[in-house]
């Protein structure tokens, strides 16, 4: 009788091990947008209207968001370029790109020119999210005439954790924010 009992008790226990075990998942839920990226490698491709391309990195290699190094992006003064941004894990070899787009409804890209150049780079959204609200991961910018001048843009990959996406203003989250410096020439 003892036996038994201690059977159904351990089988008791080993049950309710399993469902403990069971309910705590490591994997994320598909009911958000997850946690924050980790980026170490953003890329924009720059496309002139002769479909000569450029790429220009920023790199953090260990990731900790501080210590980005950045390539300077140079453009041609009244042109208009096609462009597209890549981010990449090079830590865990990740495209984080696919998941910007597979979770575009909680993200967006920004494109922000330094105060001087605020009159000479226009940045246009091409692609959008399922609500029509702009993603920015291909875009396009415009260079106005005008003299050589330097200054920076900055990229910024909002998170929409917290609030609502509405196409216009920037989240309190970042998944990164990197000011390239930029160089446009005549």
């Amino acid at each position: 009788m003892i036996k038994k009992q201690f059977i159904a008790r351990l089988a008791f226990l080993l049950v309710c091990t399993l469902v403990i075990i069971g309910c705590d998942s490591d994997d994320p839920d598909d009911d958000g947008p997850g946690e924050e990226e980790l980026i170490t490698r953003v890329t924009v491709t720059f496309t002139d209207p002769n479909g000569i391309s450029e790429n220009y990195s920023a790199r953090d290699a260990d990731g900790d968001g501080a210590d980005f190094e950045l390539e300077t992006i140079t453009l041609q003064t009244n042109t208009i370029y096609s462009a597209r941004i890549e981010v990449a894990d090079d830590i865990n070899n990740e495209d984080i790109t696919e998941e910007v787009e597979d979770e575009a409804e909680e993200h967006q890209f920004w494109y922000l020119p330094s105060a001087n150049l605020s009159d000479r780079i226009t940045v246009n959204y091409v692609d959008q999210d399922a609500n029509g609200l702009p993603l920015g991961i291909e875009f396009s910018v415009v260079v106005s005439d005008g003299e050589a001048a330097t200054g920076t843009l900055q990229v910024v990959l909002s998170h929409y954790d917290e609030g609502p996406k509405d196409g216009t203003t920037l989240s309190d989250e970042s998944d990164v924010d990197v000011s390239f410096p930029v160089e446009i020439t005549q």
